[in-house]
């Protein structure tokens, strides 16, 4: 039920935290997000988080500005208004949070304050899609009976 469900349980077990340092160009971050096949990447600064940088930021503050991305720092760019949530925060309180800022990415920090890594909307999203399917067939086995023909939920 996604009323019991935790940040940790929607990310599992995470074998790598992605980031960027501030320092680093954005031509460098760029590469990062394309080689770690994500969107929205954590800044760190002396190992602490301190901001979070997206593809929207590189095309509204780089490209179409005309800026020389070799030239640029990440932290020039960077969003420093940080939302974030620990591994006990709840589905709920998450979804709650994005859609109260506009926003499709929290920073996750784990009880000692430390950078996990993230939890974008689109993870939430995938999970909600498969709890309605599987209330949806559970509700189908309820009212038909479990040797009725289903409906495609796929579709």
């Amino acid at each position: 039920m996604l009323k019991n469900l935790k940040v940790r349980d929607l990310i599992g077990k995470r074998e790598r935290v992605y980031f960027v340092d501030a320092e680093d160009t954005t031509d460098v971050a760029a590469l990062k997000l394309k080689n770690f096949k994500v969107r929205t990447i954590g800044v760190r600064r002396k190992g602490q988080i301190v901001g979070v940088v997206g593809q929207s930021d590189f095309s509204n503050m780089v490209v179409a500005m005309g800026r020389n991305p070799c030239e640029l720092k990440v932290e020039d760019i960077m969003t420093t208004d940080l939302r974030t949530v620990g591994l006990d925060s709840s589905f709920y309180e998450c979804l709650e949070l994005m859609n109260t800022n506009n926003i499709s990415h929290l920073i996750i920090l784990d009880e000692d304050g430390k950078y996990y890594g993230m939890l974008s909307l689109k993870d939430l999203k995938e999970r909600l899609v498969n709890e309605l399917k599987y209330q949806l067939e559970i509700t189908q086995e309820y009212a038909f009976g479990p040797h009725v023909k289903q409906i495609d939920i796929n579709t």
